[in-house]
């Protein structure tokens, strides 16, 4: 069964490159890692010009560009619903979403003094902090700069 897992956090808090960091970690523990990363803005996966472009373009729903060894798959859905994208890596052990401080997944919230930003309030589903800052509401407190450490941590409590 695939575990779904939420790593949040302020802008700049480090998110993206403690989840680069653990990722060959928990790779190396076999377990297979998907990443689902949220952004409050649009983007765009292609570029202008090319025929999965034009395709959009025209109006496609959705545009799969596959070849032997992967594909990327462009889908309009209003809303995007986070469970139909975990239903994309339901072969994998362990999803981990950058972002969706507000879905009912469990919550390892990222935190660095060094930001000069405040931790996030009122996260449901908080089971670890990982930061700089002592803590002393009893949740499991992580070092920022133990990557080993935090995938163990992951590895043991979800898998």
């Amino acid at each position: 069964m695939t575990v779904t897992l939420s790593i949040v956090g302020k802008s700049g808090s480090g998110k993206t490159t403690l989840i680069t960091r653990i990722i060959p970690l928990l790779q190396q523990k076999g377990v297979r890692v998907g990443i689902i990363k949220h952004t409050a803005h649009g983007f765009e996966m292609d570029h202008e010009g090319k025929d999965s472009w034009k395709h959009q373009q025209a109006g496609a729903d959705a545009v799969m560009v596959a070849s032997d060894t992967a594909y990327a798959l462009v889908k309009k859905v209003t809303p995007v619903r986070l469970e139909e994208l975990e239903g994309q890596m339901a072969d994998l052990d362990l999803i981990i979403t950058e972002g969706y401080k507000g879905s009912d997944r469990p919550k390892i919230e990222v935190h660095r003094t060094a930001t000069g930003k405040a931790p996030l309030k009122d996260l449901k589903l908080l089971v670890a902090r990982i930061t700089d800052a002592p803590q002393d509401d009893g949740l499991p407190t992580l070092d920022p700069d133990d990557a080993q450490g935090v995938a163990d941590f992951i590895a043991t409590t979800f898998l």
